[in-house]
Parts: C-alpha cells; sequence; structure tokens
C-alpha cells in the first residue's frame, strides 16, 4: 500500500468519488489549491487511479498536526487505506516536531468514530456548528475589541481554549492572542465591567468569502449583541457567509442562527 504526494492531474478523478461524500456535496474542490500548496496532501492509487486521500497540517507553534479531508472511494473502502492515511499523517507529524494529532469527526459518523478510537484518539472536546444569516444591519452594534493597551476579558486566561482558522483547531496561546489582537479578530461584550460574550473572528483561507467566528464564552440574553455585529461587519465586507464554531450549546432561539450538526474534536498523542 502505496501512500504518494497528491497532484494536480489527479483532481478530477478524485472530486467525481468525492462528490456525494456529505448530502450537499464535499468542499475538496475548494480546499484542493491551498492543501497542494500547503504540501503533505496525501494519495493512496489502486491501478493507477487515486482512490483515498487525507491532507495533513503542521502548526509547530503548537506542536500539532490537523489530519482532515480523509475520504476512501466507497468501492475500495475496508481495506485500510483510511487507517494508512492517518498513519502517514501522524509520521508527517512527528518528522516535524509534533507531539499532538487533531482532527474532527460529525458526531453522527459512527464508523469514523470507531476507527478514530481503534487508532487511539481520544474524543477530546465537542463542539457545535452554527450558520448565522447574512444581514444589512444599519447601525454599528456596541461591541469590545480585546487590547493589551486594556484589561483582557479574564475568560481568556482561565483555560486552555482553542480558535478555529479554516476548519482547523489552533491554540489560543499567547502568540495567538497577540495576532488576533493587532488585527481586531477578538471581540467581546461588556457591562459593568462584566463580560458577557467572547468570539474571535477569522477568514477562512479555503473557501471564498466566508467569516468564521469561534464563540468562547457567551451569556444567551446578550449573544444578539455579538451575533449582530458579526453580520454587520460581514455585510460590510462583502463575505458570502457565515460560520459560527462553539463547544457552547445555545438552549434558545437566536435571530439568523441556524443549528447544523454536531461534531467531535478528536486527539492522540503522536
Amino acid at each position: 500500500m502505496n501512500v504518494t504526494k497528491a497532484t494536480n492531474n489527479e483532481k478530477q478523478a478524485v472530486i467525481e468519488f468525492c462528490q456525494n461524500t456529505f448530502s450537499w456535496g464535499d468542499y475538496i474542490s475548494q480546499a484542493w489549491d491551498s492543501w497542494i500548496n500547503e504540501g503533505s496532501f496525501l494519495v493512496i492509487h489502486d491501478d493507477d487511479k487515486p482512490v483515498a486521500i487525507c491532507h495533513a497540517s503542521i502548526y509547530k507553534e503548537g506542536k500539532q498536526v490537523w489530519i482532515e479531508g480523509i475520504r476512501v472511494n466507497e468501492k475500495f473502502r475496508r481495506k485500510g487505506y483510511a487507517s494508512k492515511l492517518i498513519s502517514e499523517s501522524e509520521k508527517i507529524g512527528k518528522q516535524n516536531d509534533c507531539d499532538v494529532a487533531y482532527m474532527i469527526i460529525v458526531s453522527t459518523n459512527q464508523k469514523s468514530l470507531d476507527l478514530a478510537q481503534k487508532l487511539n484518539y481520544d474524543n477530546f472536546e465537542t463542539w457545535n456548528f452554527y450558520s448565522l444569516e447574512l444581514k444589512k444591519i444599519t447601525s454599528k452594534p456596541k461591541i469590545k475589541f480585546a487590547s493589551y493597551e486594556k484589561k483582557l476579558p479574564s475568560i481568556i486566561f482561565s483555560s486552555n481554549f482553542f480558535y478555529v482558522n479554516s476548519w482547523r483547531w489552533l491554540p489560543l496561546d499567547n502568540d495567538a492572542k497577540l495576532s488576533l489582537i493587532k488585527a481586531k479578530h477578538i471581540i467581546y461584550s461588556e457591562n459593568n465591567n462584566t463580560t458577557y460574550s467572547v468570539a474571535v473572528i477569522s477568514e477562512s483561507e479555503h473557501f471564498d468569502k466566508t467569516l468564521l467566528i469561534t464563540i468562547i464564552s457567551s451569556s444567551e440574553n446578550k449573544l444578539q449583541e455579538i451575533l449582530s455585529y458579526i453580520q454587520y461587519f460581514a455585510y460590510n465586507k462583502n463575505y458570502k457567509r457565515i460560520q459560527v464554531l462553539t463547544k457552547l450549546k445555545f438552549s434558545q432561539s437566536h435571530e439568523g442562527l441556524e443549528n447544523k450538526f454536531t461534531f467531535n474534536l478528536m486527539k492522540k498523542r503522536i
């Protein structure tokens, strides 16, 4: 079972067996060019035809390898191809001094969850994905931008948090905080020195005009302030879609916010 690097010549053949991965299709065609450029885009062939793929992304700051886009042609499943691709991705991580591997799996995908557990991955965290309706907001909602010149919301320092960047979960460490603060991408709502909601803004590197929002904490009755600002920001920057990721499960409905699905963040020490 030989694993090689994917090439642009294989793009159409891969897209053909990925086109029905989800009910809405797949995102492989949108991520393809970025994955080729980043490297570590792996493929397995059968009779010189690509039948399985996977991408490994290295984040040296967090010493982590992010494993994504595992796809196997349905005619070639149950042959160990997915396990082989994950194993090769872990090797790439080790070669780059990574000590942990992550991947996300939709909570209803029991076969993939079973495979990950068989390969010694733990269900590290459960996350929820919401879409937020694009909407014109005429007046700028009152939120605050995190700044090192002022006291940061204590919640940012109270635990180890991730933020989502191009559907990869990255540690919100000091370097990340500094970069995000400089870009005015950490926002929060506050009243009488009480912080109600904190969110991180990022733009997808793979999907055109897509805004990704990580909600770290929120009081539900104050969440709409953050959501309204995001809509204001997205409309004025001409984004096409807003995707919200959070460990929180909102019990009440919020205007423009639609619950899409839940997934598991899987983790393994390598």
